[in-house]
């Protein structure tokens, strides 16, 4: 062996020499590999996060970023985080309890720090400590075809849900061609954006805070129940798509620029998405607020982190892995690319926000947690298997009992909503 290496050349031993000095760091060309897991596989097809990568290794070339995209992010990533094995940085599955972030994540910083410079901090935090960073921040309201409004002679987007029922009936009426709102009860993962609109609905930050301690919070006159109310009158009287077991979550996009579809309740996100299935109706798609005033008269729109940027506390490209978490919500256009507000504080709102700016909506971002309570809404929300937020299972089962697929009626299954709740709340008290 002492004979091989000592026939080699000087410059090959050297790198032998620096390889084995390395810590098993990947290395090519010289460079530091990194793995970076994310959902967007469209970005993957279409080249994109080709010319983000390009970007970040003019300013890093001694960093190589292999990219890795999953159709069913949630759920594959969260397997792969039975092991060591989900990659250097990665968009962190929104289900994790807070309280298991540091048995995956690496600290980014204290939370009081990063929230001086960045919007969201609250999500990703735990005790003080940030493990996330947002990639962006989404308006949840909805994504709406103006001119299909606009023809059927609405003039002005409605503020209450009886307003927002009859506009969607004259689009019907006007249309038949036309589905005025779309569920896509299929894909699933898209209804728990009427969960994601009950803090701008209620005008209140401190609303999913008061969930914890409400043991009725789906009574007929409060926010969940006129939320719920909402998707299931639209269902029953026939102003979604005729088979929603059977939606389609990539042609709806298409459907709704070309006029086919009226609405759907969306993050801003969804914007740029739909305006790009069809370039020359761009100017009708906008985003309104979900229609319900607050109590001060005001409208408002829940705004969020999306998918956060985390790195995984078994990576052993730590700081690579940082620099890239850095140089994505520091220095690349991910928000604006994707129809969001910008993570970093005092940037500008993205044009798909600007219509209802100036409408006189409102931004309103929720409040943390109390200290000591960051895991409690989680933890209800867990015991009593409603999904806030998280999956789309009550929601289908709302849609199912509006057409007819089950027997249950509404107030039935709000009934039913009320005791899970109620009982989960005394569970978690006592452990």
């Amino acid at each position: 062996m002492k004979k091989g290496l000592l026939g080699l050349g000087a410059a090959t031993l050297a790198t032998l020499l620096l390889v084995g000095c390395s810590n098993g760091e990947s290395k090519d060309s010289g460079k530091e590999t990194i793995t970076f897991i994310n959902h967007r596989t469209d970005w993957e097809t279409n080249g994109k996060w080709d010319e983000y990568i390009k970007q970040f290794n003019e300013k890093n070339p001694d960093i190589k970023i292999e990219v890795q995209t999953i159709t069913d992010y949630a759920g594959q990533v969260k397997t792969r985080m039975n092991s060591d094995d989900y990659g250097d940085i990665l968009m962190i599955p929104s289900d994790i309890k807070p309280q298991d972030y540091k048995n995956f994540f690496e600290p980014l910083g204290k939370k009081d720090e990063l929230s001086k410079k960045y919007l969201g901090m609250n999500d990703r935090s735990y005790d003080g400590i940030s493990y996330g960073i947002p990639s962006q921040m989404n308006a949840t309201g909805l994504v709406v075809n103006m001119k299909v409004f606009k023809d059927a002679g609405v003039k002005e987007f409605p503020k209450t849900p009886e307003d927002f029922v009859k506009a969607l009936k004259k689009v019907k009426e006007h249309n038949s061609e036309v589905t005025p709102l779309y569920t896509n009860y299929a894909a699933g993962w898209t209804l728990t954006n009427w969960d994601f609109v009950k803090a701008g609905a209620a005008g209140d930050a401190d609303f999913t805070n008061k969930l914890t301690t409400d043991k009725a919070p789906f009574e007929d006159g409060k926010v969940m129940n006129t939320i719920y109310n909402t998707l299931y009158t639209v269902s029953k009287e026939k102003l979604i798509e005729a088979d929603p077991t059977t939606s389609d979550w990539e042609q709806s996009k298409v459907d709704l620029a070309n006029g086919k579809i009226g609405v759907m309740v969306l993050g801003s996100w969804a914007i740029p998405q739909v305006q790009q299935a069809n370039p020359d109706n761009a100017k009708d798609i906008q985003f309104m607020a979900f229609p319900m005033t607050a109590p001060d008269g005001k409208q408002y729109m829940t705004v969020a982190g999306d998918y956060n940027y985390g790195i995984n506390k078994h990576s052993k490209h730590k700081e690579a892995a940082r620099k890239f978490l850095d140089w994505l919500v520091n220095e690349s256009d991910y928000a604006k690319d994707n129809g969001g507000l910008p993570t970093v504080k005092g940037a500008d709102y993205p044009a798909s926000l600007k219509a209802s700016q100036k409408a006189g909506v409102q931004l309103l971002e929720e409040n943390p947690a109390p200290a000591g309570k960051e895991s409690l809404f989680s933890d209800i929300n867990d015991e009593s298997q409603l999904g806030i937020g998280s999956t789309d299972k009550e929601k289908q089962r709302i849609i199912d009992a509006a057409i007819g697929n089950s027997k249950e009626s509404f107030d039935d299954i709000m009934k039913d909503f009320n005791k899970r709740w109620s009982e989960a709340i005394e569970k978690v008290s006592q452990k």
